[in-house]
Order: structure tokens, then sequence, then C-alpha cells
């Protein structure tokens, strides 16, 4: 307690490193749990195994086109000066089977992506034909395997078709699903509880009091979780009231694997969860070297971890974005812990320091001109202008050794996800 006394008076004298930060964060880190899910219902999962193909795909040889199927003995030499004659002797559609086994100067109607008959080994396209009554007249040489799509062409058996860690899109689905796979292992969602911290927060739908805001928090990360990929089970606004809080926090380590509040993390007399999670939890770190976004808290309690977000909503947004976000991908066992898409882009203007020893959060817009794709500085602090976020594309990183940014410099943008 004393220790927090101190950060009331002179705030934080010092201040971890992000990099320092995420490292002590991981180690607490654990898997969620395995679960079997139909495969149809995947979209954005989170893959927990190898998948090898069972099966060969295409699982037999098929026509790539509209012809006719024949044997390329009976096509060579055949030009259109010297045709060659087959007889038709029938047809087959997809999906269906043809018992006739093929003989010289014989041919059968095909349809694409229909099995080629037995002793067949060429398709003719229709173009490269004319047919009076029964006589196909042939226009062009073949070479067997010519227009046929081989079993195992695609994906052959025994192939792995997708690595554990993978999120789901409909493609991969799709994938599986040609393969046969009804059900699949993926990474159970994290359970997350959302709590925005406040007297002065107002609930949407109640009139807006004098000096009071709306919560745009609680909704703002909420979304961000699910973004993310993490399932939310509660969600509230608690008043600064020491109890409140402290049951709230109780209650949720009982069932979450994640808890989140926004507000109340600073040094300020109304500042209550620095206090409480020194009480109650192991704190990895209350003070991180990053704009916005200094007075983060995280601790952990019983294989749960728990962020506690700035209230303004710009350095709550970064701080999930930093922190929560990777967190619950980890969780997850992704591949890939951002999954924002990085572009390169040129600045064009100056954006000087105050002060180096932080990781800056610049936002930027984007745009394109003829020769380039340049990035427009929007806001480097204002922590509480949520349009900064808005009228921005993508956030680039300052680091703390460097003094600033300089007009037609190369920047690298992470963009927001969509």
């Amino acid at each position: 307690m004393i220790q927090l006394e101190r950060l009331r008076k002179i705030g934080f004298s010092k201040l971890t490193s992000l990099e320092d930060a995420i490292k002590k964060l991981d180690s607490y880190i654990k898997f969620t749990s395995i679960e079997e899910i139909q495969t149809s219902i995947a979209l954005n999962r989170i893959l927990a195994e190898d998948i090898v193909s069972q099966i060969d795909i295409p699982p037999f040889e098929r026509a790539a086109m509209d012809g006719y199927a024949l044997r390329a003995t009976d096509t060579f030499d055949a030009s259109l000066k010297n045709p060659k004659k087959v007889k038709l002797v029938g047809k087959v559609e997809v999906g269906g089977f043809s018992d006739l086994e093929m003989d010289e100067r014989e041919a059968i109607r095909i349809s694409t992506g229909a099995a080629i008959p037995k002793g067949a080994d060429t398709v003719i396209k229709i173009e490269d034909t004319n047919i009076i009554d029964d006589i196909i007249t042939l226009y062009t040489s073949l070479v067997p395997g010519k227009n046929i799509s081989k079993k195992g062409e695609d994906i052959p058996k025994g192939k792995k078709l997708l690595n554990r860690g993978i999120q789901l899109k409909a493609e991969h689905i799709a994938l599986l699903s040609s393969s046969g796979f009804t059900k699949i292992k993926v990474r159970a969602r994290p359970k997350v509880s959302v709590y925005a911290t406040g007297d002065e927060l107002i609930e949407l739908g109640n009139p807006l009091e004098p000096n009071k805001i709306y919560n745009s928090n609680t909704p703002m990360i909420s979304n961000l979780v699910k973004t993310y990929g993490g399932s939310v089970i509660r969600e509230s606004t608690l008043k600064d009231i020491k109890e409140e809080i402290l049951e709230t926090l109780f209650n949720s380590v009982k069932d979450s694997n994640i808890v989140i509040f926004t507000g109340g993390t600073s040094v300020g007399t109304k500042d209550l969860l620095p206090e409480i999670m020194h009480e109650n939890v192991t704190v990895l770190t209350h003070g991180i070297a990053m704009r916005p976004g200094s007075p983060i808290l995280i601790g952990h309690k019983d294989n749960i971890i728990i962020f506690c977000l700035p209230g303004t909503p710009v350095a709550a947004y970064i701080g999930f974005l930093t922190f929560v976000g990777p967190t619950i991908r980890k969780m997850l066992g992704c591949i890939k812990h951002d999954p924002r898409r990085e572009i390169y882009a040129t600045i064009i203007k100056d954006v000087p320091l105050s002060s180096m020893g932080y990781v800056n959060h610049l936002r930027v817009k984007i745009e394109k001109t003829d020769n380039d794709i340049i990035a427009v500085p929007i806001r480097l602090k204002g922590s509480g202008i949520i349009s900064s976020l808005t009228e921005s594309d993508g956030i680039v990183e300052i680091p703390p050794y460097q003094e600033g940014l300089k007009k037609g410099e190369k920047v690298l943008i992470k963009l927001f996800l969509n």
C-alpha cells in the first residue's frame, strides 16, 4: 500500500518496457481446451489439429471439359485436312456412370466433371468435332490424358491439408468438406468478462445527466473480444465502489479465462483497481512505457489473466490491441498472434515527439497517389478522442529510441481489422 500511495503522490517513477511486459504476460498464458464441432459452422474458429487428406481429390479420373471420351490412338494424325471418324456409343453426365468399355473408333459424349469411361484415355473438345447422326468427325490429334483431371490431381490421399493454428475461412471449410470431414477439432473460445468502471458513466438508452458520459468502452471492448476470437460471458458497468468491484472480480475468476476492466487504473484517489489488484491478485506489471496506455495493469489469479485498461477509449482500444487481443489468440493456439495486416507507406509530414522512452502509437489515414501509398497523421495524443480511430486506417508504432518521424520516411502501418 505504501507503493500505491507513493504512486498517487508522484505518479509512475518507473515504467515497464512494452517488450518486457509482453514477456511477463506470455509466461502465464495457457491454451484453452479442445472441442469437436461440425465443419459447416467452423467459420473463423482456430483449428486445433493438423488435417491430412483421407481420400484422393478428385477420387476418380474425370473430364476437364465438355466433349467426347475416346482413345487417343483414334485421333492420331487427325486434322482439318485429314479428319478421323469415330462412332458415338453412349453418354455420361456429371454424377452418372457408364458401364460401357470403350473399343477402337468409339466415343462417349461426356460432360465436365463426369467420370471417364473404361477404355477411354482422352477427351476431345466439342469445338474440335462435328457430328452427323452417330458419326463424329475429329479434326485434331490428342495425346493420352488430354483434358482429363487425374485421380488425386487436386489433393492426393495422405497430403497435409491444413496446419493447426490457422483461422478457418470459407475456402478452408470448402476444402475440408470436399475431403469428407464432417467434424473437426478446434480450440474453445476463451471466456471473457468485460467491465467498465466509473461513477461518470451512463448506460446507453438513459438520459445523459450533467457531467456524465455514455459508456462506450464496454461495447467497444466486447466487440473486440469477439473479433479476436473470444466469447463474452458477461459485461456491465460498475461504480467506483471498492466492494462492488472486488465482488465482481471474485465472481468473474470462477468461470472466466480473461477478465477486463476499463477505467480506474491510474494514480487518482478514485482509481481503485490498482489497490484491489495488489491486495487480491498477483500483479505482473502496472505502468507500461507506451502512449497512450501507460497506466495499464496486468494481473493473474488462479490461471485467470486480468487486464485493467485505461478509461479513455483510445487508450483502452490500443491497450486491447497490444495485450488482450494477442492473449486471446495465444490461448487459441493461433499461428498468427496479431491478425492485423501490415503495409508500408510514406509519412507526409514531420511527427515530433516531446520525449523518448515510450512506444508511441500514431493514428494515420492511408491515401493512394499515382506513385505511392502515403500515411496522413491523424493524432498522436488525445487518448479520449474516439473520432481519431474512426478517421484512421491504422496505427504506426514509433519505437522508444526514436525522436519522431520525418517527412518522407517509410513507416509500417498496422491496419485496423474490418
